[in-house]
């Protein structure tokens, strides 16, 4: 290995470790390089137009702080109500379901025997503890966890003025990364860079449109059609749908159980797993296609792998690295392959074919 590669692998080394070790307080961080990122554009669009750079800036953080803040206040009093109903209704949601099932345990206890019997209803109890042990500490550490109080607060006030700076500086901060590339690469860097920035234009834009959809839809319709706690699952299913098919697969069955408890015909059940059904054809068919394109090669199962392996590594913070970094991987790996097809290691002919004034290989 030449001196240039170990040296950027150490500093490769470095910056990894360094996200690693310090993943607990990256995320405000983080968060307001992606607000920034996918806000950025409309400045651009804003300067063009006459107005100074943090003229521009103050106004597009601005009124994304308006509207969120707008969004929250309608949403939060609907959410908090029907969480606090929910669990005010929890023993009440317990015997209906312990009615539900008990005949059906009924009909199949005869036909088990006593060991049998005993293992299903040690089971039970066992997964019935660990979901409320899983739920509980899940709560605990949003709520009540030795940072949690910080955690919130320098996300509400460091990620705004993260995305104001890094939306007035974007271009310079741009140029001054293009300046310090080493010089034999630079037309590669910026090839490779301009392909990155495209695939994550589109996934990360078009995806937040695709899930802000979805999200309104599934919440309007449930709450329309009477479901009990509609709003939450239909606002959960869409902010989760940036997660191929986990949206509606999780949102489906979270609204069929609902469903049970709440309506008493069955019919009803399947005009609300239809509802799921519907937003997930339209998902498909329609709405990723037109805001996010079939050209970004982001593959389904890749997205999900980069999320449940950074979300384990990183947590919030390596959720939101994600798929910026499978992006990049993703566009390094095809100009490697391609590169690759086009060489002697894969076909020695290539080699012969060259032409030697030009060098082209």
């Amino acid at each position: 290995m030449s001196l240039r590669a170990r040296i950027w692998l150490v500093i490769a080394l470095v910056f990894l470790g360094g996200l690693y070790l310090l993943s607990s307080i990256l995320f405000p961080f983080v968060l307001g390089m992606v607000i920034a990122y996918m806000l950025d554009p409309l400045c651009d669009r804003l300067e063009a137009r006459g107005f100074s750079r943090n003229g521009a800036t103050a106004l597009v953080v601005g009124v994304f702080a308006l509207v969120v803040v707008v969004v929250l206040a309608v949403a939060i009093p609907l959410v908090w109500s029907q969480t606090i109903d929910l669990i005010d209704r929890a023993p009440e949601l317990r015997d209906r379901a312990a009615q539900l099932i008990q005949p059906l345990w009924a009909d199949l206890e005869p036909y088990l025997t006593p060991e049998v019997r005993q293992r299903i209803e040690q089971a039970a109890a066992t997964y019935a503890g660990t979901a409320a042990g899983w739920i509980g500490s899940g709560v605990q550490a949003v709520f009540s966890g030795s940072l949690a109080a910080f955690d919130i607060l320098s996300t509400l006030l460091i990620t705004p003025l993260v995305a104001f700076y890094l939306i007035r500086d974007w271009d310079r901060l741009v140029a001054a990364v293009d300046r310090r590339i080493p010089r034999p690469a630079v037309e590669i860097v910026r090839a490779r860079a301009r392909e990155i920035d495209a695939t994550l234009a589109a996934w990360m834009r078009g995806v937040a449109m695709v899930a802000l959809i979805l999200g309104v839809f599934y919440a309007v319709s449930l709450t329309a059609l009477g479901l009990s706690y509609g709003l939450l699952i239909g606002l959960f299913a869409g902010a989760i749908s940036f997660i191929p098919f986990v949206g509606a697969i999780l949102g489906g069955a979270l609204g069929l159980i609902s469903a049970v408890f709440t309506f008493a015909e069955p019919w009803m059940w399947l005009v609300t797993v239809a509802i799921f059904a519907l937003g997930q054809v339209a998902e498909g068919n329609f709405l990723t296609p037109r805001l996010v394109g079939r050209n970004v090669e982001l593959h389904e199962l890749w997205v999900i792998f980069a999320l449940m392996a950074g979300g384990t590594l990183f947590g919030f913070t390596g959720v939101l690295l994600a798929i910026p970094v499978t992006a990049s991987i993703g566009v390094l790996v095809r100009a490697t392959d391609d590169y690759y097809l086009q060489s002697h290691l894969y076909d020695p002919a290539h080699a012969s074919e060259a032409d030697p004034a030009t060098g082209d290989d």
